[in-house]
Formats: C-alpha cells, sequence, structure tokens
C-alpha cells in the first residue's frame, strides 16, 4: 500500500467533506475508486485497517478523516490531570517543537533564495546567448558554445544522479537543499535532535504530526527521520 494512495485519498475526501467528515460509504467508494482495493469486502478491511493505524476515526455510520482533532476536543472537554514531570516534559516539547518550526522556516527561506539566484542565473546566461548570437556574433559561432553548454548541463544532471542515486528533479534539489540548510541551521543553534525524539515519544507524539509540521511550516513533503537524520550526520 502505497502512503501517497492514502494521503490523495484523504485530498479527495476533505474536498468533499464538510468539516472534515464524510459518510461511511463515501470512503469506501473512494478506496475502490483509487484502486486501494479490488472489492468492497475488501473496501470494509482496509477502512478497518485505516480506523486501527489511527488514520481516519469511524464512528456509527461516520469518518473523522483529522482524528487528531477529534482526540483534542475529548481532551478539553474531559481534561486529564498531569504530573509535574508530564507538564514539564511537555514544556519542553513545546519549545523544542517551536524552536524546531522556526529552524525549518528559516532554512526554507535560505533555500528560496538560492533557487531565485539560480533562476536569475539562468536568464542572464540565456540573454547573453542571445545578445552575442544577433548582436555581437552570429549563429554559426554561437552554435558550438550552446552545444557545450547544453552537453555540460546533462553532464551535471548524470553526475547528480550517479552521487544521489535519485532522479535529478527540481523539488528532489529542494529538498537536499533543505536538509543542508537545516543541517547547518540545527548545529547552529545547538538543537539536540535526539532529546527532541525521546521528548516526543514520551508526549507521545507521532512521526506524522512532525511531518505534518514541516509540511505546513516550509511545503516539503519529509519524513521526520530524513529531517532530524541530517543533524546526526
Amino acid at each position: 500500500m502505497r502512503l501517497v494512495n492514502l494521503e490523495d485519498m484523504k485530498k479527495k475526501l476533505v474536498g468533499t467533506a464538510e468539516r472534515d467528515v464524510v459518510p461511511y460509504s463515501a470512503l469506501l467508494e473512494a478506496s475502490q475508486g483509487m484502486g486501494l482495493v479490488r472489492s468492497p469486502d475488501e473496501a470494509h478491511v482496509f477502512a478497518r485497517v485505516l480506523d486501527d493505524a489511527g488514520v481516519v476515526l469511524i464512528f456509527r455510520d461516520k469518518v473523522y478523516l483529522h482524528p487528531d482533532k477529534v482526540v483534542d476536543l475529548i481532551r478539553r472537554v474531559f481534561p486529564t490531570d498531569e504530573t509535574p514531570e508530564e507538564a514539564q516534559i511537555k514544556e519542553e516539547f513545546n519549545k523544542m517543537r517551536t524552536m524546531k518550526e522556526e529552524i525549518d522556516v528559516l532554512a526554507h527561506r535560505q533555500v528560496s533564495k538560492i533557487l531565485w539566484f539560480g533562476l536569475a542565473t539562468a536568464i542572464v546566461q540565456i540573454s547573453l546567448f542571445v545578445r552575442l548570437t544577433f548582436w555581437e556574433f552570429s549563429w554559426d559561432v554561437m552554435e558550438p558554445i550552446t552545444f557545450f553548454a547544453t552537453a555540460t548541463s546533462i553532464i551535471l544532471g548524470y553526475a547528480y544522479f550517479l552521487i544521489t542515486s535519485s532522479d535529478p528533479t527540481y523539488q528532489d534539489l529542494m529538498k537536499r537543499l533543505f536538509l543542508s540548510r537545516q543541517r547547518k541551521l540545527l548545529k547552529t543553534q545547538r538543537f539536540d535532535a535526539e532529546r527532541f525524539q525521546a521528548l516526543e515519544r514520551m508526549h507521545k507524539a507521532t512521526s506524522s504530526h512532525a511531518a505534518a509540521s514541516i509540511r505546513n511550516s516550509v511545503g516539503l513533503e519529509l519524513d521526520l527521520d530524513d529531517a532530524l537524520q541530517s543533524r546526526k550526520d
């Protein structure tokens, strides 16, 4: 089962939902329509798996697409007593989470500047080639230069693939730049990634919540382990 299919299905259901709640039948139809299951029986089993995994919350004939919101509402209505140690852990975790989100936003801003600089460089290069081709020289002179410039970009893309073992896409480049800038910021600001993960486990938060925080802050699909692994390297 591909996680990206689950996310696409939830986005599709959210688009047709009111207050993040859809009928149970809509979940069954969506799972079959997107090819996640092949029969109605498999759709019912798949729905129970999603419910058990905490991806959705099924209550009677309704499906709540954001179980964490339901849990928060229940906690507000029925507050639980916290020990001083739990309160201290929660406070420390919230501070580190806020610090982590600020680092993510700052890293994303730095990456955006790098990417905009790359765009400006490409525009300057094209403008220079146009100037040299139509005003200074001719196409006969510039053709070999443009050929070697294109060949160089192909070679760089192939080298990127050999080094990173991934396709040379803009999205992959942006993620790698983000992790690189994040690594430096985590080191500069002395952010303890291991302590943050330990607090997260004690606070009973899940890595999907942290990944959602990264996605909401900077618009990148990153796993928490990938984001914090850069701190350990």
